[in-house]
């Protein structure tokens, strides 16, 4: 089996490069496209993306979980990845004829068709989308890899053949092509591993029900993190949604790194439940709650205290609205940190499809209720309290029927408070700092200080996960010493 650790490594890279990427294109297409260029651009993307969500129902999820269950039987991968295809195919089919049409009868879209026929290949292209396969059989490092040459590529041509507004189709051209490219390569790829997927309609029922499920799970969950920004633009203005949406994005910036271990942990949990080995998987599951209050609470309790300072230095002094809703949202890294462990990696991983959604569906409902009670009164500030309310009532959900229905125990408790202990020390060193004039030499100060204090308290404290990490580098560095 691959390495959890190298595999980790190579999701935080894919992560970390999905969030870089656009941070160095972003500044540049603004200026060529003008705002209505992107956002027809971005508008676009999204119609067809919800349109590609239908097309591969809850594959994505679920295939991971049934790969890992196949992962040294070529036959078997052949045969189910052929099902998982066949399925996608045939939604596909169905999902692009009424993408096509909407484009014909809705004027706003026709006006445009070009531009969203184009995208559409998001959508034409739902079969050949097959992630799912390498993230189940644990190749982590080929799909980092592809996705980095791809962008490295798009950004390339965009520098070469964007220049001026009239290039938008251009623009939609690349980002096409690195979607064809990828499905190109991952495909042939496993092709020439001996994997031959072929079109059936055998063996399609037995996938159907846990599939709706978790494709309902999907949905729900996209209901629910598009509608803080749907209702704050229809209930108050268009401030209000800038002032959340860039809160938003920077918490969710730094969850990446949080909830990596979960994505690379799924297929491992998936192959220890089916070939019945519990206490592995509760072993690997309490590992990764180790990890996400390790990271976590120093992201949760450091944005807090730089968010006065980052907000007005990083997006303007016109943003100054967004910092409580920083400081806010700053919580959802503990709580979808913690959420992605139990519905992900366990919840899915244990065929607990139903559970899942019900959950989900908890915050979807709890969200919508709390956003028309809060939005009016406190705009973005509501919201974002709506929002991380939400996400605490689905962790919380999760938590209860894991604890209930499950083998998986959790007894880490004493590290998970040990790294909340180790991130309140943020605050007395933020009250200590003196206040620069110069906000990125504040910022970096209190960084560095933050870098070293927090991995100093966990040592002090005996958190198990800090010092087997402790370990395992001083044995690196001996072993390259010696060399």
């Amino acid at each position: 089996m691959k390495s959890i650790k190298r595999n980790f490594a190579y999701n935080v890279l894919l992560n970390v490069s999905s969030v870089i990427f656009p941070l160095i294109t972003a500044p540049y297409v603004a200026r060529v496209l003008e705002p209505d260029g992107v956002g027809l651009f971005n508008f676009a993307g999204t119609y067809a993306g919800y349109f590609a969500l239908v097309a591969l129902l809850g594959i994505p999820t679920y295939g991971v979980r049934e790969v890992s269950k196949l992962r040294d039987n070529k036959q078997g991968l052949a045969k189910l990845v052929s099902e998982m295809m066949s399925i996608a195919l045939i939604t596909t089919i169905g999902v692009s004829a009424i993408y096509l049409l909407s484009i014909a009868i809705v004027g706003q879209l026709s006006e445009n068709y070009i531009i969203f026929l184009l995208s559409g290949f998001a959508v034409y292209l739902a079969p050949f989308k097959i992630n799912w396969y390498y993230q189940g059989i644990e190749e982590f490092g080929f799909i980092t890899l592809v996705s980095l040459i791809v962008r490295v590529l798009s950004i390339i041509w965009l520098f070469l053949f964007v220049h001026e507004k009239n290039d938008l189709i251009i623009y939609v051209i690349i980002n096409v092509s690195s979607i064809v490219i990828t499905d190109i390569w991952n495909f042939t790829k496993m092709w020439r591993s001996g994997v031959h997927p072929f079109f059936t309609i055998r063996g399609l029922k037995k996938h159907l029900k846990p599939l709706w499920l978790l494709f309902a799970s999907s949905i729900a969950i996209s209901i629910y993190t598009v509608l803080d920004t749907l209702m704050l633009g229809f209930i108050t203005d268009y401030t209000e949604v800038g002032y959340y949406n860039n809160a938003l994005h920077i918490s969710r910036m730094l969850l990446i790194v949080v909830t990596s271990l979960s994505v690379v942990s799924v297929p491992r949990f998936s192959s220890y439940i089916n070939n019945g080995l519990i206490k592995e998987a509760n072993e690997l599951a309490n590992k990764s709650f180790s990890f996400v209050g390790l990271l976590a609470f120093p992201i949760f309790i450091g944005l807090i205290c730089i968010a006065p300072v980052f907000v007005p230095w990083f997006f303007g002094k016109e943003f100054y609205g967004a910092i409580v809703p920083l400081e806010i949202l700053s919580v959802l890294n503990v709580a979808i940190g913690f959420s992605n462990i139990l519905g992900v990696q366990i919840l899915v991983g244990l065929n607990r499809e139903k559970s899942y959604l019900n959950c989900i569906l908890v915050g979807t409902i709890s969200n919508f209720v709390l956003n028309c009670i809060l939005i009016p009164l406190e705009g973005a500030i509501g919201a974002s309290i709506a929002s991380i309310t939400a996400e605490f009532f689905v962790t919380f959900s999760m938590f209860y029927i894991v604890y209930r229905d499950t083998p998986v125990k959790v007894g880490v408790w004493g590290d998970i408070a040990k790294a909340f202990l180790g991130a309140l020390l943020f605050i007395p060193l933020k009250s200590i700092m003196p206040v620069l004039e110069n906000s990125f030499v504040y910022l970096l100060l209190f960084g560095l200080s933050s870098i070293i204090i927090y991995p100093v308290s966990q040592l002090a404290l005996r958190n198990n996960l800090m010092l087997d990490l402790w370990d395992s580098g001083q044995k690196r560095i001996m072993t390259f010493l010696s060399k």
